[in-house]
C-alpha cells in the first residue's frame, strides 16, 4: 500500500504540473510532481480535519483517484496535444556528455547511500521523536490533525508548526510505512532534480550537474537527508519556489509564475518562520510590478504565498486554541554583546571560520564562500561591460537573498529566549544554523548563472564539444 500511496502522490502532482504547462523536462516532472503532490495531500488532510472526517488509506486512495481524473479531465485537450507533440528523443553515443554523465552517476550513488542509511536507521533526532515523527504517527492512528496529544500538551515544538511536514509523515504512515523517513529521501530527490531543471534553463548540462552536486554534498544539508526533521523539506519548497520565481521574472515563462507562487506558498505551510522568504518574494514581485505594471499577476502571486500563513494562524487560534506568547522582545534595543555574538556565528557559517566551537567550513563547505567570490568576480567585469549591465545581472536573486537574510537576522536578534526556553547561543547553533539550508539553493543558483560564471562555462562547453 505504501507504493500505491507514493505513486498516487506523484500522479496527483504530475497532473497539476501538466495542468500548469504541458512542456516539462524529465527533471521537472520528477522534482515538481512530488512537491506539488505532497503539498496538496497535506492540504487535503487539513480539510478533512476541518470537516471532522477521519483519515484512512481507502478514503485517501479514492480522493486521489477522483482528483487525478478530474484534473486530467479538465486538461484533456492539452494532454491530447502533448501526445501528438511527443517524439522519442534521439540518442547518439558520440553526443553523450561524459562529464555530466559521470556527475549524475556519482550523485545517484550518493543518493542511494544516503537513502539506505535513511531507511535503515529509525527516527532518532530529538525533535523527530519528541515532535514531528510522533505527530505523524498519532495523526495516522487517530485520523485527524488535532490529535489527542494537544489535550495533554505533549505535541512538542512542531505541534504548532504548519502541518506540511508532519502531515506528509502521517500520509505515508496511513499507507503502511514502517518509517516515515522515506519522505525525507523523496524531498531530497525533489530538491535536487528541481534545482537542476532550473539551472538547465540558463547553463549547459555539465555546469548544472556540477552545481547540483555542490548542493547535494553541502555537508550539513546532506546530513539532514538521513533525519526526520523539517529543515530539508522546508528547503525543498523555499529553494525551488524562489528559483522558479527568478525564472519567471527573467524568462516570463508562465509555468514558472505558477510554480514559484505555489511552492513559495507551501513554504509557509511547512514552517511559519519562512515568512521571511515570503516577504523577500513580495519585495521582488513588487519591484517587478513597478517595472511591468502587471497588477493582476502581482496580486495573484501575493495572494497565493500569503494565504497559507493566514489560514494556519486562524486554525491555531480557533481550532487548537493556541495561546501564543510574545515570541519577540523588542525592548532589547541595540545590545553590543548580542550583536557581536550573532555576527561571530554568521561569520563562521558564511565564510568558513571558527566561533565558539563552530566550524563553518565543516558545515557548509564552499557554498557561501563561492557566492561572495562570484559577486566580486561579476563586479570585476564592470570595466568591460558597464556598470548598468553587470549590476542588473541576477538583480532579483541578490535582492531576494539579502532581504531574506536581513529579516532572518532580525527575527533571531529580537527572539524571546524565555519563550523559546533556550539561550541565544543555543538557538544560533541549532535553529539558525539549520535555517541557512534555505539559502543554499539560492546562492548556488547565483554562483552558477551570473555573467562571470556563464562566460567560463561557455568556454568549457565549447572545449568539451570540440573533443
Amino acid at each position: 500500500m505504501l507504493v500505491v500511496g507514493i505513486i498516487l502522490c506523484y500522479l496527483l502532482g504530475l497532473s497539476l504540473l501538466l495542468l500548469i504547462s504541458r512542456k516539462n523536462t524529465l527533471a521537472e516532472m520528477v522534482g515538481y510532481s512530488f512537491l506539488l503532490g505532497m503539498g496538496v495531500e497535506t492540504l487535503l488532510l487539513f480539510l478533512l480535519d476541518i470537516i471532522n472526517l477521519r483519515y484512512s488509506a481507502g478514503l485517501l486512495t479514492g480522493l486521489n483517484v477522483f482528483g487525478i481524473i478530474i484534473i486530467n479531465g479538465l486538461n484533456y485537450k492539452n494532454l491530447l496535444a502533448l501526445k501528438n507533440e511527443y517524439k522519442a528523443p534521439a540518442f547518439e553515443l558520440k553526443q553523450l556528455n561524459l562529464v555530466a554523465t559521470a556527475l549524475f552517476v556519482f550523485m545517484a550513488y550518493l543518493f542511494y547511500g544516503i537513502t539506505v542509511k535513511n531507511l535503515f536507521w529509525p527516527a532518532s533526532a530529538h525533535d523527530a521523536i519528541g515532535s514531528f515523527d510522533k505527530l505523524g504517527k498519532v495523526m495516522a492512528i487517530e485520523g485527524k490533525l488535532k490529535i489527542s496529544l494537544f489535550d495533554y500538551k505533549l505535541e512538542g515544538a512542531g505541534g504548532v508548526y504548519p502541518p506540511l511536514f508532519h502531515a506528509s509523515l502521517a500520509y505515508v504512515y496511513i499507507f503502511g510505512a514502517e518509517t516515515g523517513k522515506i519522505v525525507t529521501s523523496l524531498f531530497f530527490l525533489s530538491l535536487l532534480t528541481s534545482f537542476y531543471s532550473v539551472l538547465r534553463v540558463y547553463v549547459d548540462a555539465t555546469a548544472a550537474a556540477l552545481f547540483t552536486l555542490l548542493l547535494m554534498i553541502s555537508p550539513e544539508l546532506m546530513s539532514h537527508a538521513a533525519l526526520s526533521l523539517d529543515n530539508l523539506p522546508t528547503t525543498a519548497y523555499v529553494g525551488p519556489g524562489a528559483l522558479a520565481t527568478f525564472a519567471w521574472l527573467d524568462k516570463r515563462d508562465r509555468k514558472y509564475f505558477w510554480l514559484g507562487a505555489i511552492l513559495t506558498g507551501f513554504a509557509v505551510w511547512i514552517r511559519s518562520d519562512t515568512v521571511v522568504f515570503t516577504a523577500a518574494a513580495l519585495l521582488v514581485i513588487g519591484i517587478d510590478f513597478l517595472r511591468s505594471r502587471n497588477l493582476k499577476d502581482a496580486i495573484i502571486y501575493a495572494a497565493i504565498i500569503v494565504a497559507p500563513f493566514i489560514v494556519w494562524a486562524l486554525y491555531l487560534k480557533f481550532k487548537i486554541h493556541f495561546a501564543d506568547a510574545a515570541k519577540f522582545d523588542f525592548s532589547i534595543g541595540y545590545n553590543t554583546g548580542r550583536m557581536d555574538m550573532m555576527m561571530g556565528y554568521i561569520s563562521a557559517y558564511l565564510f568558513g571560520g571558527h566561533y565558539r566551537g563552530v566550524d563553518g567550513g565543516q558545515l557548509y563547505g564552499i557554498t557561501f564562500i563561492l557566492f561572495f567570490v562570484m559577486i566580486l568576480a561579476n563586479l570585476g567585469l564592470i570595466y568591460r561591460f558597464g556598470a548598468r549591465y553587470i549590476l542588473l545581472d541576477k538583480m532579483y536573486v541578490l535582492v531576494f537573498f539579502f532581504a531574506a537574510f536581513v529579516l532572518y537576522f532580525v527575527v533571531f536578534y529580537f527572539i524571546n529566549e524565555q519563550v523559546q526556553n533556550a539561550p541565544l547561543y543555543s538557538l544560533m547553533e541549532s535553529s539558525f544554523k539549520r535555517g541557512l539550508f534555505c539559502f543554499i539553493p539560492i546562492v548556488l543558483f547565483y554562483s552558477c548563472t551570473n555573467y562571470a560564471s556563464s562566460m567560463v562555462f561557455e568556454k568549457i562547453e565549447k572545449f568539451r564539444s570540440a573533443l
